[in-house]
């Protein structure tokens, strides 16, 4: 639908990034081809190609689905060689298999980027999660100076590489060595950057608006330390009873 209405109405952000982020081999392959360093992957279709490729990339692995999936589902570990009824599932569509890495922290990054092509980054942030769902994002990250710039790098890289508009989510694991490995792309303001109304000087709303309307951005500088919680359920209501409490705390709902 969005290529069609290219015909019609001019789309600043276009499609490729879609494409790209709306299957995960398009993704893995597009950053591996452009020198970012990721995980070892291989493409499955099948339980023959499923062996291959933990052949290939080994184990522990985590076999996902190409497209879909989101907070843990269409996905599943694979510890050993031996291939489970779950991922006997997932094989009814085309997957990719990753090998699981072993690391130290979760951080992430929102780049964004002008019309003019200047490339701005966010503060590298530190993301906490609870069976596969973001909890807790603490900003700025608690990680070396060499990761923070290890990050813009590479956050720059991609973003350059996209010819970007629009703000990034680009989601890393940090390695015990502190080498970083890229492990999501979001095409969207993202949980992790919500911090930003109040904690930046600018919003990645904000810096999204601006980048898409073809208006300047400034440099993005962090205000102030701050941490942000991801409510879901029950806590919503918790949050709301303590809210007046806590003239520090700012409630989005």
């Amino acid at each position: 639908a969005l290529i069609a209405a290219q015909a019609y109405a001019k789309l600043p952000q276009g499609t490729a990034l879609l494409h790209i982020t709306g299957d995960r081999l398009n993704e893995k392959q597009f950053l591996h081809d452009h020198g970012i360093p990721v995980t070892s992957f291989a493409p499955v279709t099948d339980l023959q190609s499923l062996n291959y490729a933990l052949n290939r990339v080994g184990t522990p692995a985590i076999l996902k689905t190409a497209a879909g999936g989101y907070d843990g589902h269409g996905q599943t570990d694979l510890d050993t060689a031996v291939v489970t009824k779950a991922a006997s599932v997932l094989l009814t569509q085309p997957c990719i298999l990753e090998a699981r890495q072993k690391f130290r922290t979760e951080v992430s990054m929102m780049v964004t980027r002008s019309a003019a092509g200047v490339v701005t980054t966010f503060p590298l942030v530190e993301n906490q999660h609870q069976h596969h769902i973001l909890h807790t994002t603490i900003a700025p990250a608690n990680v070396q100076p060499s990761v923070h710039s290890a990050a813009r790098k590479i956050a720059v890289s991609i973003a350059e590489s996209l010819e970007l508009r629009g703000v990034l989510g680009i989601e890393f694991f940090v390695l015990p060595d502190d080498t970083l490995l890229v492990n999501e792309l979001a095409p969207r303001p993202h949980n992790s950057g919500h911090y930003t109304i109040e904690a930046c000087n600018i919003s990645q709303f904000e810096a999204h608006i601006r980048s898409i309307c073809g208006l300047p951005i400034p440099a993005i500088t962090q205000t102030s330390p701050a941490v942000m919680r991801n409510l879901l359920g029950d806590d919503l209501t918790v949050a709301r009873q303590q809210l007046v409490e806590h003239p520090e705390w700012h409630f989005h709902d």
